[in-house]
């Protein structure tokens, strides 16, 4: 029906190849684009990883710091130091305690003061409290320690700004100066949301916790900063803190920036508010509205990386689980296109257009040439089902065959009859006459057989000297007596080799049959018909086995 089909429509054939052609190239085209689409957002968010690594690794020398810092606090509150210069100091805020403002200073001249408020104004505000004298002292002691060793500190060099050391006491320790005066100073430090969020109630599991962006103090300008309480046997004596510029922070973004990344690179809070972005001055394209920035908030909270399409835009994201930002990166199609997948993707169209073209043209010379292909084909569709020696169907193309003829019995419930036949001896005909007297062995053998069987019954070539005949609507016994015939006839005539040579050809034939066994499946009478003439040929060959 294929080839019919193929012979009556040859041009609606030619059309719907060369269209299917062009819809594979398309869509091969299309896979293409999509594995560069893929390969630019691995890339993409690659970039922005890499950004935040360094980011991180920066920001995480500055709250280890943090930490070594409340870790040598809390051991100094364990076992104070005791020296003449600590009593002396603590002796000198014992005599301060009640002015208004005070200081201490260990003495050296870049020390750094600690600076305090009056028993009044702590006794005014329910976190504060100074009750305690011995861990007072303690905690002055330990204070005045790390001012130590802050004062060799560069603060250039540093990723923050500033260090802190709030206590609920009444005092401070500034890493720089404040610019501003003590009591000032402190009154915002205990107001502001790093302070008042460290209360045990308010941070039970004791986190280091991390404010939005605010003004900070003395013009220092924007900042965000990070904080961790330091606790000692229950008790809560205060707040480490580190202030992060954004100027500085905008620095050092752009400087984490890898070589090739286009596109604007902004810094969001956990709450999605933007910190910094790396854009020395705004440009069209590289911001969210209102909406996008709702759809990048829920593209966030699903998936830790990612990245999404604003019209031409594309936005790549992907979060920093040390510092709860997330770093985006806002790109538009012209500085895409500038890069290698950009680049990549418009060969790719082009040469789409190219092939696209090329099939146009082809396809009016494939249409000149289809007669030409039709007999090719026909040819080698010959060649596919039969054998070239014997010209009867090979193996492949006659199980199909009698698949279809039993299945046509058993829809008919009429009969179906099996013969498997092999030639015997046949391997001694080549090794001693040669493989030109194997075929006309062969030839002769399939002679006989097309002598005996009817025009409706199949025979097909399934091994090396091996042959299989279907009898449609053929019982038992008269399949015996076809097989009985070829027998008689093949073993009756001799068969030329040469001029002088003659040999007798047998053959061990086995019978099965749809009557008998119950069933008509060609593949089950064909393996019962088989192991049947392997019977004959046990039994001594030259003979025809029906029944096991």
């Amino acid at each position: 029906m294929l080839s019919h089909a193929l012979s009556a429509t040859p041009r609606r054939v030619v059309h719907g190849c060369f269209l299917l052609a062009f819809l594979l190239l398309t869509l091969l085209t299309w896979r293409e684009a999509v594995i560069l689409k893929e390969d630019y957002e691995i890339t993409q968010r690659d970039q922005l990883k890499t950004t935040s690594n360094t980011l991180e690794r920066l920001g995480q020398h500055s709250t280890d710091e943090m930490i070594f810092y409340r870790n040598l606090m809390v051991q100094a509150l364990y076992n104070p130091v005791k020296n003449s210069g600590i009593t002396q100091l603590l002796a000198q805020f014992e005599q301060q305690r009640h002015h208004g403002v005070w200081h201490l200073s260990p003495g050296h001249p870049q020390a750094i003061s600690v600076e305090g408020v009056a028993d009044g104004w702590v006794k005014q505000h329910d976190l504060l409290n100074r009750d305690d004298a011995s861990r007072l002292h303690n905690e002055l002691t330990a204070t005045l320690g790390i001012s130590m060793l802050l004062q060799i500190q560069d603060p250039s060099r540093n990723f923050h700004s500033r260090m802190w050391y709030i206590s609920r006491a009444g005092f401070f320790l500034s890493s720089s100066p404040t610019g501003v005066g003590t009591l000032e100073s402190y009154a915002r430090m205990v107001s502001r949301p790093y302070f008042t969020r460290m209360t045990p109630e308010a941070n039970p599991t004791r986190k280091m916790l991390w404010t939005g962006v605010y003004d900070g103090l003395n013009n220092q300008g924007k900042v965000i900063t990070t904080s961790i309480p330091l606790d000692q046997n229950g008790y809560w004596y205060g707040v480490l803190a580190m202030d992060f510029s954004l100027t500085r922070l905008k620095a050092c973004l752009q400087q984490a920036l890898p070589p090739g990344i286009s596109g604007n690179v902004i810094i969001f809070n956990r709450k999605m508010e933007l910190v910094v972005e790396s854009d020395p001055q705004p440009l069209a394209g590289h911001s969210l509205s209102p909406d996008e920035h709702r759809r990048m908030i829920s593209a966030v909270a699903d998936r830790e990386q990612g990245t999404l399409r604003f019209g031409s835009r594309f936005v790549t994201w992907t979060r920093s689980h040390h510092f709860h930002w997330v770093l985006v990166n806002i790109q538009t199609l012209k500085e895409g296109i500038a890069e290698e997948s950009g680049r990549a993707a418009m060969v790719l169209i082009v040469m789409w257009l190219l092939f696209g073209a090329a099939l146009i043209l082809s396809h009016r010379l494939i249409i000149r040439l289809f007669d030409r292909m039709m007999l090719l084909q026909e040819r080698l569709s010959w060649r596919a089902n039969y054998d070239s020696l014997t010209r009867l169907l090979n193996r492949g193309a006659f199980f199909e065959k009698a698949e279809q003829l039993a299945q046509q019995c058993r829809q008919a419930q009429r009969p179906f009859s099996v013969i498997q036949m092999d030639l015997d001896r046949f391997k001694s005909v080549n090794d001693t006459w040669g493989h030109q007297a194997g075929d006309r062995v062969l030839s002769h053998a399939v002679a006989t057989i097309q002598s005996v069987i009817r025009t409706k019954d199949v025979a097909g070539r399934v091994g090396g000297e091996e042959f299989c005949l279907v009898l449609p609507e053929t019982g038992l016994k008269e399949a015996m007596e076809v097989a009985g015939r070829v027998r008689q006839k093949l073993a009756s005539k001799e068969v030329l080799i040469e001029s002088t040579l003659t040999l007798t050809i047998t053959a061990s034939l086995g019978v099965a049959s749809s009557e008998e066994q119950q069933l008509c499946q060609f593949e089950s009478l064909q393996s019962v018909a088989d192991s049947r003439l392997y019977q004959a040929k046990t039994a001594g060959r030259n003979q025809v086995c029906g029944e096991d």
